[in-house]
């Protein structure tokens, strides 16, 4: 189990300051946000995922930050705004991966409902976070099915149609979805979800040195990049 376990209250703070900054701030800032879900994935033993992740965010900031003055040409151009959709898009992916595959669905209810959020806008973030690892697992599942029929992704049988890849991966993954979001719904009515219910929970969450740490770092981050930002 990971030795530091975040309240799903500091997971959300995580993520609104994690996007702001990354999606507005220049490189410097950027990076010191990400050093947090690398760090934090590194607790959870996924290193390796995490290595891979600082090292990519690496390249595609700064090379961005190195050519985006220059003049570059064409091919120049597509590259850099190719640097530029990675190292903005990715580190947020990678915070809401982190958030969905830490965060348990009773944890987050009863982080909105000490929160006052009403159940309105809670349900259909607790079916989201259940939903999308779902999805992952079952894409995986299909994949794996279709290499033991010897038939894969990228394979001259895929190469000369195209269009296989959607007889093969997609069109199984939309009817399993359609059977996930119904099984969600079953799910949801069964446990006495629904926006007028007030709901009890028997899990407990609360704020540990972590949380504290998390929450002031980030929230420094925020304060440095409103201080250089303001003239």
């Amino acid at each position: 189990s990971c030795p530091v376990k975040l309240d799903p209250r500091t997971k959300l703070f995580l993520t609104i300051a994690g996007n702001s900054v990354i999606l507005s701030a220049p490189v410097i800032y950027g990076a010191m946000i990400v050093v947090l879900p690398a760090v934090l994935l590194v607790l959870e033993k996924r290193w390796r995922f995490s290595l891979l992740f600082s090292f990519l965010y690496a390249i595609s900031a700064f090379s961005f930050d190195y050519l985006k003055t220059m003049d570059v040409g064409l091919a120049g151009t597509l590259f850099v705004s190719t640097m530029m959709l990675v190292s903005h898009v990715m580190p947020i992916s990678v915070i809401f991966y982190y958030v969905m595959t830490t965060t348990k669905v009773n944890e987050f209810m009863a982080g909105m409902s000490k929160m006052h959020i009403p159940n309105k806008v809670t349900i259909p973030l607790a079916v989201m976070i259940r939903f999308f690892p779902t999805v992952f697992d079952e894409a995986r599942d299909i994949g794996n099915a279709m290499r033991m029929r010897g038939i894969r992704l990228f394979s001259l049988r895929t190469l000369k149609n195209p269009l296989t890849i959607l007889e093969y991966r997609l069109i199984p993954l939309l009817v399993s979805l359609t059977k996930i979001g119904d099984e969600l719904s079953v799910a949801a009515t069964t446990r006495g979800l629904s926006p007028e219910t007030r709901r009890s929970c028997m899990v407990k969450i609360g704020f540990h040195v972590q949380d504290v740490v998390v929450f002031v770092y980030c929230l420094a981050v925020v304060v440095l990049f409103c201080s250089w930002s303001v003239p």
